[in-house]
């Protein structure tokens, strides 16, 4: 299937952009709407979901938008909840939307409206999905890795987003976390294009101070 296919009913729901979750408009089912409505999430609940709710791991849009929608309205969750939520969602997007085994800029267009508002990601979690996705994919739409790349110089400049509350420096200059992902990024664009960043990428390396250019803004 593509992401396509379920786009409809997505519109429907108000979720082709990160909102507030709200549960009457997902119709979810009961084991699902129960755990949601927690306020953590345990292994327990992750067992319910892999058995009960997602038996077959998450092979459909509405399936993974139930799944964004219970990571946003529990607030609190057990350690192995970051392992199971990324791998489920990258699962989908990489091994039940066409194209299978890999990424195209219309799935990469649907992840980052699922993640974002108003262009920045602002929930850790799905920050790493989103560059647990760029690392496994064998070839990333350059949408993705210059979106990864304006989280990078948003967080690190800013301090704004997701990125900005995870670094360990609060400065507004490169340190190691800050090259270890751009390297993973990097390492996308390698694999994709054969390593050559596309204008607009290079322009946010070098003002990050990845690469040699311009002063670092």
């Amino acid at each position: 299937m593509r992401i396509g296919n379920d786009f409809g009913l997505i519109l429907n729901l108000g979720f082709t952009t990160k909102q507030e979750v709200k549960m009457g408009e997902l119709r979810l089912s009961h084991p699902a709407y129960g755990i949601a409505g927690k306020s953590r999430l345990t292994p327990a609940d992750i067992d319910i979901l892999r058995e009960h709710v997602f038996s077959q791991g998450i092979t459909s849009s509405q399936e993974a938008v139930t799944l964004f929608a219970i990571n946003t309205a529990c607030a609190e969750k057990c350690p192995e909840w970051h392992h199971y939520f990324l791998d489920s969602i990258s699962g989908f997007v990489l091994h039940h939307c066409e194209p299978h085994g890999s990424l195209d800029e219309r799935n990469a267009d649907w992840l980052i409206g699922m993640i974002s508002t108003g262009g920045t990601v602002n929930s850790p979690i799905e920050l790493e999905l989103l560059f647990h996705v760029i690392d496994v994919s064998p070839f990333v739409p350059d949408s993705l890795t210059f979106f990864a790349l304006q989280q990078l110089r948003t967080g690190i400049r800013d301090g704004v987003g997701a990125w900005g509350t995870m670094r360990h420096s609060r400065r507004p200059i490169l340190d190691p976390d800050d090259v270890h992902m751009a390297c993973r990024v990097m390492s996308a664009i390698a694999r994709s294009r054969g390593g050559k960043p596309t204008p607009r990428e290079n322009e946010i390396l070098v003002s990050i101070g990845v690469l040699p250019g311009a002063a670092a803004a």
